[in-house]
């Protein structure tokens, strides 16, 4: 598991478990609920152009870190072949959170029914 996702109170967390806490340069990210527009299920993203890493690591099909592209700034800690889900965001340091995650369908479910 790259991240742990938990709900407390009105905010989601964003936890990196191991080593993915050092290369993302973030114990945890804390998102307010009314900051998530909802979530998809999208295992493909991880082949879109990443844009520029501030600071990250791209290595062997595994990306973590912050990615800005043109007006977007995307957080991710995803590895190819592994279930990848995206938090659209709004009002935030970052316009989407891209993770792998264990349960992706549930936790899709749980966000976009918030």
């Amino acid at each position: 598991m790259r991240n742990k996702l938990t709900i407390k109170n009105s905010d989601l967390i964003v936890a990196p478990q191991g080593l993915d806490k050092f290369w993302a340069l973030k114990n945890k990210l804390t998102i307010p609920l009314n900051h998530i527009v909802g979530a998809t299920l999208d295992n493909g993203i991880i082949f879109d152009k990443k844009g520029l890493r501030l600071p990250g690591t791209a290595a062997f099909g595994y990306y973590v870190g912050t990615f800005k592209s043109n007006s977007d700034t995307i957080f991710y800690n995803a590895k190819k072949g592994e279930n990848i889900i995206v938090i659209q965001l709004k009002d935030e340091n970052y316009n989407r959170l891209v993770l792998s995650v264990d349960n992706p369908h549930e936790w899709v479910d749980k966000i976009n029914n918030l």
